[in-house]
């Protein structure tokens, strides 16, 4: 069998002279590399595919084109609203050292950008197929017949997602589906909680407006959607704590006067020395006859 010729890969701007047609024609070659690979792919007979050399230069390698993803064996999400393509890789068209790495450079950031971007995307996207798909086990009651006792044990048996972390997914789901096509962000779920209660009172709209209220001001956190939320009256109303009932304070015993600690003192005599009780009750009953004939006697001068 004689040897397979290699497909001749079309070079761009190797004059400098950046012919429109030359990317053309590498578009297409890019295409049918990527058509012949799937075909050889899916034959029964294909040969395992070769190990590729290591590559030293990623920014060398082409890109796949951006018309790959419109192709029905891409998935669908790639192509979903949301995700940025990564950019083409093209040479310069100059053939100066400085500004051709200037070239390199400026798309090495921008692939990372879409990196980020996408992955971003792609969380979003994850934590509403997720809420959308317990949601349905849970309302289902899915988890009797798996053999499960409760909604809980199921999802961290099956998928080592918690109870509690589950449910909080759910709680968001509404909150995240009305944030999904304004924000490419990825959506948190305990952020989301302070919008839930916005939801449920105002609706999407007011999930929708907080958010870019607080968007506006850098990066979006719980405090920052409580304070947009604040601003612009969807927050609930703080209840206020009861007030506190105070007890009333206890009545003061009215001081005791000499002669009741006078009697109080012959009776405590009496439990010891009964006879010298008697006797010191006496005097001070006579005392006490005498100092009201005494005050009888003033009153009526």
């Amino acid at each position: 069998m004689s040897p397979k010729t290699p497909p001749v890969i079309p070079v761009i701007g190797g004059n400098g002279a950046g012919d429109p047609s030359r990317e053309e024609a590498l578009r297409a070659w890019e295409e049918a590399e990527r058509a012949r690979r799937e075909a050889a792919a899916a034959s029964p007979g294909a040969a395992p595919p070769v190990a590729a050399a290591p590559v030293t230069d990623p920014v060398a390698v082409p890109a796949q084109s951006t018309t790959a993803a419109a192709s029905p064996s891409t998935p669908a999400r790639v192509t979903a609203a949301g995700y940025l393509p990564m950019p083409e890789f093209n040479e310069p068209d100059s053939d100066d050292p400085e500004a051709r790495l200037e070239f390199y450079a400026r798309g090495i950031l921008a692939v990372q950008y879409a990196a980020r971007a996408n992955h971003e995307r792609a969380e979003q996207q994850r934590l509403i197929g997720l809420g959308l798909r317990l949601r349905a086990v849970k309302e289902e009651e899915l988890h009797k017949s798996a053999g499960y006792d409760t909604f809980g044990d199921l999802t961290e048996a099956r998928f080592e997602i918690k109870k509690h972390q589950a449910n909080n997914i759910i709680r968001v789901l509404g909150v995240a589906q009305a944030l999904e096509d304004i924000t490419t962000q990825e959506l948190k779920e305990r952020p989301l909680r302070v919008l839930v209660p916005i939801l449920d009172t105002h609706g999407p709209e007011a999930v929708r407006e907080t958010w870019s209220e607080a968007a506006r001001h850098g990066n979006v956190t719980d405090t920052a959607l409580k304070d947009a939320a604040n601003f612009l009256g969807f927050a609930p109303p703080k209840e206020l704590p009861p007030p506190e009932k105070k007890e009333p304070a206890p009545k003061q015993a009215a001081p005791t006067s000499e002669s009741l600690r006078a009697v109080q003192r012959i009776r405590m005599l009496a439990e010891r020395d009964p006879g010298q009780a008697r006797r010191e009750a006496e005097e001070l009953e006579s005392a006490v006859r005498e100092l009201l004939e005494e005050l009888a006697g003033g009153l009526q001068q």
